[in-house]
């Protein structure tokens, strides 16, 4: 999901304004293998989890499943022994195997379900679609720039280099649609990036014969006559929505797509021009006064003008104001976070600093014109796009999303009671989530592996025994304030402890991740118990988290995303100073959920935990550095 770690974002983005000496992959050969846990740690970790889930009964019952599993002679020593053969020839073992299963092997359309959506902050000065579109580019071209030429140093974690892999699969990477399995090409020495605009598409290519790039002026040139070959508002010049074709479900996508490209060489090669483009831009028709209302366009809008197959998409409305949309499988979010987090800054210090010099005049022979990407239609192609269409108009009216913008503090308060704040505003949705329903329930966090070479991410398990202590405290009127206090700091520490464990491999979700394929691969008979176990569902197993969380870390940007499941939330926040940027989502066709309610209860639940620290211990004078 969203987020790997706050702290790796705030990293990133203060390498990328502030170059160092080192290279961006010069530590890459040094970095730890992808370690293999223990069974009796996983076992121990994993049981840990269950804890708060489950009844007296349930839980002996699980404890004598796992207690099965990892006997000496249990399945679980077989299993074992192919993930060390596996980690003896792969220095990251679960690598592939996350990609394919978590990603590539999946049917179910990937628009909605799996990308997520990114709201850039306001500009600070009105800007035309255009100039806004220009600005973006060439600032993030420039981003390109300076990771081609290593010039962005290494991400660190308390002094220790994180893996920079993913850093070479931002640009130019698309999910190709395959039948069963979908693959990932990527194409990062490409020098065209493809443009939407009321369904017509076109590419652009903003570098010079010389390979220099465009000036802003230039790109802003360019753009124009994209938005002058595309403002036909006659009906016999409409253009097909192929873009929708790309939120099918993968086989019945990869099945049309095979189908366009064999019947037709100008679809060939339109459909190729899209997927070997350094990223997409699409002009959205429409002008989002507020970040709710950007929030619901990025993540889907209408549906259209969005390949949804590309790593990523910039989004410019009407008004000037941005987004992305992004495609999850080849990169986490938090490294495209990181890039967009240098993009706006960069956009903003030319605004700030060059406006006056930006967008000079420029005849339109200046700069080559677009290129029109044409598609040929036919019966069956036409109702496959307007199938795809309404399959995509019905998904999006099923998701609701609430934004939030928490002004009452932020973390510079949190820090100032030495306390985490990611950890603090982990625990207030965990009591959001018990007063709203009555129970504790599993909750997703992202935390990331990138200490290791080739690491992804790992889950978090927000869901701790301790913190199903203090929602208790903070809903019994008989517990005392300094007593509910305790429980806030014991429930911060169990999950900075799990957080440690997610962070150094440790955790227990990628490692029964990799016993469940094994057993797979085997053909292991009967099925191990502790994957048919009612509690390994319920505590998240099998990606059923009812609550799926991540910090988007210390930056005005903020998204969000789907729930894993229909009866769950998404939850994603971003921690300023003095300010919590919060957005939640739920899906319709639960009658259950409502993530308006579930958002204004965790509004309630920081507040409640601010008048907390403040009943029960006097502000500190310094802030503490965490």
């Amino acid at each position: 999901r969203l987020c790997a770690r706050g702290r790796a974002a705030k990293s990133m983005s203060a390498a990328a304004a502030n170059p160092a000496k080192s290279k961006t992959y010069a530590h890459q050969d040094s970095l730890p293998d992808y370690p293999v846990p223990s069974l009796e740690e996983t076992s121990e970790v994993y049981l840990r989890s269950l804890r708060p889930l489950l009844t007296d009964e349930q839980y002996e019952h699980s404890q004598a499943v796992v207690a099965d599993f990892v006997r000496e002679g249990g399945q679980a020593h077989e299993l074992q022994q192919v993930l060390l053969d596996r980690a003896g020839e792969h220095r990251n073992w679960i690598e592939e195997w996350w990609l394919r299963m978590a990603y590539l092997m999946t049917r179910e359309t990937h628009a909605v379900h799996v990308n997520w959506f990114g709201v850039f902050p306001d500009w600070g000065v009105k800007l035309s679609p255009v100039q806004a579109a220009a600005l973006m580019m060439i600032s993030t071209l420039e981003f390109k720039a300076a990771l081609d030429a290593q010039e962005l140093p290494p991400e660190t974690m308390r002094g220790q280099p994180l893996c920079m892999h993913q850093y070479s699969l931002i640009f130019g990477s698309t999910r190709i649609p395959q039948e069963g399995e979908d693959v990932i090409e990527t194409h990062s020495d490409s020098k065209h990036i493809v443009v939407f605009r009321n369904d017509h598409v076109f590419s652009v290519r903003p570098y010079h014969p010389d390979g220099t790039m465009f000036s802003v002026a230039e790109a802003a040139a360019m753009l124009q006559q994209v938005i002058d070959m595309s403002s036909s508002v006659l009906e016999e010049t409409e253009e097909p929505s192929v873009s929708v074709l790309t939120a099918m479900n993968r086989d019945k996508w990869a099945a049309v797509r095979t189908d366009m490209i064999e019947r037709s060489a100008l679809n060939r090669a339109s459909i190729r021009e899209i997927e070997t483009a350094l990223y997409c831009l699409s002009f959205e028709d429409s002008s989002p006064t507020s970040k709710q209302e950007v929030a619901q366009a990025c993540l889907a809008g209408d549906g259209r003008n969005k390949w949804f197959d590309k790593s990523f998409t910039t989004l410019v409305f009407d008004n000037g104001r941005g987004g992305c949309n992004a495609e999850h499988s080849p990169v986490d979010a938090m490294v495209c976070v990181a890039m967009f987090d240098y993009v706006v800054k960069r956009t903003r210090d030319k605004v700030i600093l060059e406006q006056a010099h930006l967008f000079g005049p420029l005849p339109r022979s200046a700069v080559p014109p677009p290129t029109k990407l044409k598609f040929e239609l036919w019966p069956q192609l036409s109702m496959a796009i307007e199938t795809a269409s309404v399959e995509l108009t019905q998904l999006i009216s099923d998701i609701s999303i609430r934004v939030f913008k928490f002004k009452h503090f932020g973390k510079a308060f949190i820090k100032n009671y030495k306390m985490h704040p990611d950890f603090f505003v982990q625990m207030a949705i965990q009591l959001a989530y018990f007063r709203m329903h009555g129970e504790p329930v599993a909750t997703y966090e992202t935390g990331h592996t990138r200490a290791f070479y080739h690491g992804r991410t790992e889950t978090i398990r927000a869901c701790s025994s301790e913190s199903v202590a203090f929602c208790k405290a903070m809903t019994e009127s008989s517990t005392s304030q300094a007593d509910a206090f305790l429980a806030l700091r014991a429930a911060l520490q169990a999950h900075g402890e799990y957080a440690q464990l997610a962070l150094s491999g440790r955790a227990c979700d990628r490692h029964l991740l990799g016993l469940y394929i094994a057993a797979h691969f085997l053909g292991m008979q009967p099925r191990p118990a502790i994957f048919t176990d009612v509690a390994y569902k319920k505590s998240g197993g099998g990606g059923n988290f009812v609550v799926s969380s991540s910090n988007v870390g210390y930056t005005p940007l903020f998204g969000g995303f789907a729930p894993m499941v229909k009866h769950g939330y998404g939850a994603c926040y971003s921690i300023l100073d003095s300010r919590i940027n919060i957005s939640t989502s739920s899906w319709n066709v639960c009658p259950h959920t409502d993530c308006t309610k579930f958002g204004e209860h965790l509004v309630r639940a920081l507040i409640d935990l601010q008048h907390l620290c403040i009943a029960a211990n006097p502000p500190l004078e310094q802030p503490s550095k965490l």
